[in-house]
C-alpha cells in the first residue's frame, strides 16, 4: 500500500469511528460510544504520523521516531512546517489532540495497574468529544489536502 492509501484508510477508520460513536450515542450505549471515541482518537493520532511518514518518504527522509522528535529537526519540508507550527501553539488543534492522545495512553495505563477493574473506555468525562474529534478529523483533512497539492506540484 502506499505511504498516501495508508494515511487515507486511517483516516477513513477515524470518520467510521466517530460514525459508530454516533449511533451508539443514539441508541444510549454510552460505553460503546466512550470506546469508538477512544478508537476515533487513536485513528486521528495514526493519522497524523502516516501522513508525517507519507511527506518524509516523499523527500526521501529517514523516518520518524515519534511526532515530538520529527518536529523538533530543523531540516523538515515546508508540508510539515505547518505541523511544526501547530504543534508548538498549545492552543492548536494539533497540541490538543497530542495531548489528548498522551493523557489517554497515561490514564490506560494507570487504569490496568490499578486494579481499579474499570471495564469503560479510556474517555470518561461527559464532553463532546464526538464534536471535537469531528472537528479535529475536518482539520487534519484539509491540511492533508493542501499539503499534498503542494508537494505534488513540486
Amino acid at each position: 500500500m502506499s505511504s498516501s492509501g495508508r494515511t487515507n484508510q486511517v483516516l477513513f477508520f477515524a470518520r467510521n469511528a466517530l460514525t459508530s460513536a454516533e449511533s451508539s450515542r443514539e441508541e444510549g450505549n454510552i460505553q460503546a460510544q466512550r470506546q469508538f471515541e477512544e478508537a476515533a482518537l487513536f485513528h486521528l493520532y495514526t493519522g497524523i504520523s502516516s501522513f508525517c511518514a507519507e511527506v518524509l518518504a516523499q523527500y526521501r527522509m529517514p523516518p520518524m521516531k515519534d511526532l515530538p522528535e520529527l518536529l523538533s529537526r530543523s531540516d523538515l519540508p515546508v508540508e510539515l512546517g505547518e505541523l511544526n507550527l501547530l504543534f508548538g501553539n498549545r492552543d492548536s488543534w494539533l497540541a490538543s489532540l497530542f495531548h489528548s492522545y498522551q493523557r489517554v495512553l497515561t490514564q490506560g495505563l494507570t487504569d490496568q495497574n490499578s486494579g481499579s477493574g474499570v471495564q469503560s473506555g479510556l474517555i470518561t468525562s461527559q464532553s463532546d468529544y464526538l464534536a471535537l474529534f469531528r472537528n479535529w478529523l475536518i482539520e487534519l483533512e484539509n491540511l492533508v489536502n493542501r499539503q499534498r497539492e503542494h508537494y505534488v506540484e513540486c
